[in-house]
């Protein structure tokens, strides 16, 4: 689940994903010719027209040509628009699509392992919303391989685009985008970071940070777009709307907008910061990262640096299963999982009241149980996730009708599989369990005491 998440941040976060959406341009212009001359101050400068390091260019099997050209002025591009320059040289790729496909599976394999992947399938088919048709693994790796158009290696330095003999418009705005990626790592250590969020284990902290960075290339690469002539900017509108999306368009939505999420919601952080504080304000972003990915959805926790509230599970333990994975949640995958089964504005204004969260994902080799508990900001919060919770479950499980306890404020959702919801106050608790009888032992370790 988020363990599955990292790696593939790890492998594939730093690249530009087609996702099959048309281009949209920022709705506010920012001053992309200052720099940072100190914290929250800025200088205007003249257009770059030269790199202040050495950078290379490689095609597979000869001489980049007018393509190296091509990509030193995109260098200087990118340089003008952030505003610094880079600091050390840049390895640039340019490999087929078929050869980024292949290149993106070999990365999968090698990444991703096979129990995470098993824990992730068997949690999302219980929750109902993984058809029991779609093998996991196997999705993912067909996604990211028909998807992906262009990585950064923070590990290597080395950026990797897929393109033929010459760049289209629409390629050399993924250029810019890995580019800025490239930037921001040599000045900020971003890869770094997540490199050791995900280390230790601190999944919801690398999502927020995932998303900063994803938002900061794609608000920049739309920018570049904007200044292209307008002939180059339909062309590459067109050339986004006739990508393939045959394999995303088979999967279940939530594929595509988890995929979608960081360079989505991340362009939306990055637009407010730059419309408050212009450029300067999202390198302040990397000095002062977001912690959580309530913050990325809604910037004024962000500017207000609201924390996520301490949420915490009591110990649980059950025979023949381990505890497999635990830490926050947040609140994309408390929509993207757990309110799957209800509409789109009613999941956002459930899941609009998060203040904290935790989880813990038990494994037996086979089968999950999964056990969330939420608090609101208001108990008027909770109720409203409660209640979307019993009709998001109830919908997608393979379970029967709710049976209620309104003094309890419980509810009790049981079939060949098993779910549990909870309100007391501003908490929620819910238990999912492909075992009834190991969804009632979690719950009698877990229900919440009544209020006072």
């Amino acid at each position: 689940m988020k363990r599955i998440a990292a790696s593939l941040a790890l492998v594939l976060a730093l690249s530009a994903a087609g996702c099959g959406e048309a281009l949209e341009w920022p709705s506010t212009t920012p001053a992309t010719t200052t720099s940072t001359t100190g914290a929250g101050s800025t200088t205007s400068t003249t257009a770059a027209t030269t790199t202040s390091a050495a950078t290379t260019t490689s095609l597979p099997g000869g001489d980049a040509g007018d393509l190296g050209e091509d990509i030193q002025a995109l260098i200087a591009a990118t340089e003008e628009l952030r505003g610094r320059r880079f600091l050390e040289a840049v390895e640039v790729t340019v490999i087929s699509p078929e050869e980024m496909a292949e290149r993106i599976r070999g990365d999968l394999e090698e990444e991703l392992q096979p129990e995470d992947v098993a824990v992730e399938q068997a949690f999302a088919r219980l929750l109902g919303i993984l058809p029991t048709d779609v093998d996991l693994g196997a999705a993912i790796a067909d996604l990211y391989a028909e998807q992906v158009v262009g990585f950064y290696d923070g590990d290597t330095g080395e950026l990797v685009v897929a393109s033929g003999e010459t760049l289209t418009a629409l390629g050399r705005t993924i250029v810019v985008h890995e580019l800025i990626h490239a930037l921001t790592d040599q000045h900020f250590g971003m890869s770094a970071a997540l490199d050791a969020l995900v280390e230790e284990e601190r999944y919801h902290e690398a999502a927020a940070l995932q998303a900063l960075a994803e938002g900061d290339a794609t608000y920049f690469q739309m920018v570049y777009l904007q200044q292209l002539p307008a002939d180059q900017q339909v062309e590459a509108l067109i050339e986004s709307l006739q990508a393939d999306t045959s394999v995303l368009d088979s999967l279940p939505d939530w594929f595509g907008e988890d995929l979608a999420f960081p360079y989505e919601q991340g362009f939306a952080f990055v637009e407010r910061l730059v419309a408050e504080g212009g450029t300067a304000a999202v390198d302040q972003a990397y000095t002062h990262l977001p912690t959580t990915v309530e913050q990325i959805m809604h910037p004024t926790a962000y500017s207000t640096l609201e924390p996520a509230r301490p949420v915490e599970l009591p110990a649980t333990a059950l025979e023949g299963y381990e505890v497999y994975e635990e830490g926050e949640f947040g609140e994309w995958n408390l929509m993207l999982y757990l309110l799957e089964g209800v509409s789109d504005g009613k999941a956002a204004i459930a899941a609009g009241g998060w203040g904290g969260d935790a989880y813990r994902l038990h494994w037996n080799g086979t089968d999950v149980a999964f056990a969330y508990l939420f608090t609101g900001d208001t108990p008027r919060d909770a109720t409203e996730l409660g209640a979307a919770l019993v009709d998001s479950l109830r919908a997608n499980m393979a379970v029967s009708a709710p049976v209620t306890n309104d003094e309890a404020g419980t509810a009790v959702l049981e079939g060949s599989d098993y779910a549990f919801v909870q309100r007391v106050g501003n908490l929620v608790l819910v238990v999912v369990a492909g075992d009834p009888g190991v969804g009632r032992a979690l719950v009698e370790a877990l229900r919440l005491p009544p209020e006072d």
